[in-house]
């Protein structure tokens, strides 16, 4: 009684002094996404957008060309393709057509001589705050994702008017510059794998190059953006959440130890002596049998047959009974006299676990082998074995 009453105290010290609550699994639903682990893996989506772009540059000819106006305005459409890592961050390849005016203060029949087409490139790192700031929900309709990015700017001139004379403009023909993107996709999900997308964004770069004094031009600096889109999810778009542990067993356990609290508060009203119960002897020994199992041809004990070896070593140790270790061959294999010899090896084998390992003394033990003239299984293979039994 008194190992069962210390068993109990202890189950309840560790499970602490106020009672186990159930545990639920819905703290994925409760939980802000950022402090929720989810299962790795990229959730594939493709963009498509289109819209317009207005040029903002500053330099020293005063051509108002840092005020927007429609006059001004070009057009641009993109395609995007990338991956959500997690509910809240995501990476895209996005490139974009750019078709420009190019502003300036001359103009011939009220409109501007030139235009530049061009291609941006730019990879974005994506951040839906709605997901990172609340709990995560794969059927949020509403997603404000702010984006930053690097790429690559291309831009080629091309002529709206014959009659321009400008030959400064006339030779240069490609520009090439290093870009930077960022903006602000305002999401609206009819579902997880199609989303209507309202983007304004700006692109810092030298997009095409402005005309100031003679042999002089100065770099553009941003070029704002206001764009639609439709966005296609090309699988699964919902997150998994991965439970910190596991709560069917958790739970389970916490039953017990609420189970156990109970049983020892009843323990506890008890006496600890019980004058009138008849004293407890401890029964005879029963019969026991435990076998040690061999490779083919061997007579090596493996690692993972020394446990049975010692259980029966504790047994002898602690009970002073005599056993018998017996060497067997399996029939199918080698011959009998070979099989002899080898069962005998691996009966001496046990024994010498027995006395010098595990401190069996010799005298309560007798070796005995068989070779093949008994099989003990019916499975010939199994027959490989040393039997240590008591008397």
């Amino acid at each position: 009684m008194n190992a069962k009453v210390l068993a109990l105290s202890l189950a309840s010290v560790l499970a602490l002094s106020a009672n186990a609550q159930e545990v639920t699994s819905d703290y994925a639903q409760t939980t802000p996404a950022k402090d929720v682990a989810f299962k790795t893996g990229g959730k594939w989506f493709l963009t498509l957008q289109g819209g317009v772009n207005f040029p903002f540059f500053f330099t020293s000819v005063k051509h108002n060309a840092g005020v927007m106006s429609v006059d001004k305005m070009g057009y641009n459409a993109g395609l995007g393709i990338g991956t959500w890592w997690n509910p809240y961050f995501g990476t895209r390849l996005m490139i974009e057509n750019n078709f420009l005016k190019q502003v300036y203060a001359a103009k011939q029949d009220n409109n501007y001589v030139l235009s530049m087409v061009g291609i941006n490139p730019h990879i974005d790192f994506l951040f839906d705050m709605s997901n990172f700031w609340a709990p995560y929900d794969a059927d949020r309709v509403f997603h404000f994702v702010p984006f930053i990015g690097v790429g690559y700017g291309m831009t080629q001139r091309v002529w709206d008017s014959k009659d321009s004379t400008d030959k400064y403009l006339k030779n240069a023909n490609f520009i090439h510059s290093a870009t930077a993107n960022a903006g602000i996709n305002f999401d609206f999900h009819f579902s997880r794998n199609f989303a209507l997308s309202l983007t304004p964004s700006v692109a810092v770069g030298n997009f095409y190059e402005v005309p100031t004094l003679e042999n002089s031009y100065e770099p553009n600096e941003v070029l704002l953006k206001f764009t639609a889109g439709l966005t296609f999810g090309l699988n699964d778009q919902a997150f998994e959440a991965v439970e910190p542990m596991d709560y069917d067993l958790l739970n389970s356990l916490q039953s017990e130890i609420n189970s156990l609290r109970s049983q020892n508060a009843e323990l506890s009203k008890r006496p600890v002596r019980c004058p009138e119960c008849p004293e407890v002897t401890a029964p005879a020994a029963a019969e026991k049998e435990s076998v040690v199992y061999f490779r083919i041809n061997s007579a090596k004990i493996d690692k993972n047959q020394f446990i049975n070896i010692y259980q029966v070593a504790e047994f002898v140790k602690s009970t002073n009974t005599p056993i018998t270790v017996t060497g067997y061959a399996d029939v199918e294999t080698g011959n009998p006299d070979y099989n002899m010899t080898l069962s005998e090896k691996r009966a001496r084998n046990v024994a010498d676990v027995l006395i010098e390992e595990y401190g069996v003394p010799s005298d309560l033990i007798t070796i005995d082998y068989k070779g093949d003239t008994v099989q003990p299984f019916e499975t010939n293979a199994w027959n490989r074995v040393v039997i240590m039994k008591n008397k």
